[in-house]
């Protein structure tokens, strides 16, 4: 017994996927979030979490994150400290370390999907090769371990959201959207998505969720409330859309793919056509297209194929949030990558899709913050491999969205509609 137990398959994995992430973390990353993300440790654990919103030790920057990750990392931070005695910002040990939230988040991704493939398909071996696609995953190990950041967070509990309701967890469910809202303002992204899922449910189910997701708010912000803060903290959810006023912040999407680097220097207040600025434009393409999304889930729960159509329709929505809207940065595909590993299962081409996307995110992060001379020679020597990125996103996109309307659209209804409109000629 206690043989199988540490040869036990999943188990393997989630000490492979620790282990090339803490055997990368060494790497000095993106140093300026690095720091900040300490600087927000140290200051959380030397004058409170509270405190920290309003004062940070050394002149570092507040924060502009939710108060569930300044949570977290105050934990850590204390945890640190126990261990080390003094906050030392420029050693190594300090920089791995920080950067444990998101690798142990990437661990505990790699275990939700093996759970929620392994159900959804009744098939260990299925639930086993999701935790390896997401273990040795390029752009989720360049994210966490390499460049430092925390994206992996608020996708597990996106992800967490979803696999409840596939297990009819509904509480858990409102639990875990609102804890990704705690803890970046881009968990958002799937809240009209899920609006669609609970508006089909009974009014006393409905009056739950939002009961339940409100609850758990409410005891996150206490300690906040408690510290007179709360209006810091709304600061940090309506500063969020605008605090950069450029078209495209170092996102190969949509916007990158017709103006190229320009789209980093040009506002999104600018109006390119008439009235029409850059921003109206890109919320309008992404609420046509966030639309088009939930009609085909619409028509999805219609023929109930709830599990497989909430899955893929949950990572386009991720995707086009990333494409279309103004202001995005680099790193704001992540959840794309965690959401859409079910799509590897879907059929070969929407795998290939997948993999594409997900190469071409890692490329996008590469552009951004290289990792080795080499792929800061790549950009150097083809100046329109960026361009050439941002399309390719946007043209696997389109392959997806298609591919989801052929998948889920009922065919009856459209054989119906186009013998009537041929009859009416």
């Amino acid at each position: 017994m206690v043989v199988r137990t540490f040869f036990n398959p999943l188990l393997l994995i989630l000490c492979l996927a620790f282990a090339v992430r803490i055997g990368l973390s060494w790497h000095p990353g993106y140093g300026f979030d690095i720091g900040v993300y300490q600087g927000w440790a140290r200051s959380a654990v030397e004058l409170g979490m509270a405190e920290s919103y309003l004062t940070q030790v050394g002149g570092n920057m507040t924060p502009d994150y939710p108060p569930l990750s300044i949570m977290m990392l105050t934990g850590f931070g204390h945890v640190y400290k126990l261990l080390f005695h003094e906050f030392d910002l420029s050693s190594v040990t300090f920089r791995m370390y920080i950067k444990l939230p998101a690798m142990f988040t990437d661990v505990l991704i790699c275990t939700l999907l093996y759970f929620l493939c392994k159900r959804w398909k009744n098939s260990t071996r299925i639930g086993l090769l999701a935790a390896l696609a997401y273990a040795l995953n390029p752009a989720a190990i360049y994210d966490s371990a390499i460049w430092g950041q925390t994206d992996c967070i608020y996708s597990f509990f996106l992800l967490a959201a979803v696999a409840a309701w596939s297990y009819e967890k509904k509480d858990l469910s409102a639990v875990m959207l609102a804890c990704s809202i705690l803890t970046k303002m881009q968990g958002i992204v799937l809240y009209p998505l899920f609006a669609l899922l609970v508006l089909r449910t009974s009014p006393k189910e409905l009056l739950r969720f939002c009961i339940v997701g409100i609850t758990t708010v409410i005891v996150v912000m206490l300690p906040f409330a408690m510290g007179n803060v709360l209006e810091s903290i709304a600061d940090v959810y309506f500063g969020a859309v605008g605090r950069y006023g450029n078209v495209t912040v170092g996102a190969y999407n949509f916007w990158w793919s017709l103006l190229a680097d320009r789209g980093w220097q040009i506002e999104s207040s600018v109006s390119p056509f008439g009235y029409l600025r850059y921003s109206h434009i890109g919320f309008l393409v992404f609420g046509l297209v966030y639309a088009l999304i939930l009609w085909i889930f619409h028509k999805a729960l219609v023929r109930s194929e709830k599990t497989d159509a909430l899955f893929y329709c949950s990572a386009l929505v991720t995707a086009a949030f990333f494409l279309f809207l103004p202001q995005m940065h680099e790193r704001y595909l992540f959840p794309f990558v965690v959401l859409g590993t079910p799509l590897i299962f879907m059929g070969r081409n929407i795998a290939i899709a997948y993999w594409i996307m997900v190469i071409a995110f890692t490329m996008n992060l590469m552009g951004v913050s290289p990792l080795t001379f080499i792929d800061k020679a790549l950009y150097r020597e083809f100046d329109s491999l960026d361009v050439f990125v941002a399309t390719t996103q946007v043209w696997m996109f389109i392959y997806l969205v298609i591919t989801a309307y052929v998948r889920y659209a009922p065919r009856a209804a459209w054989n119906a509609g186009r013998r009537a409109l041929l009859s009416s000629r």
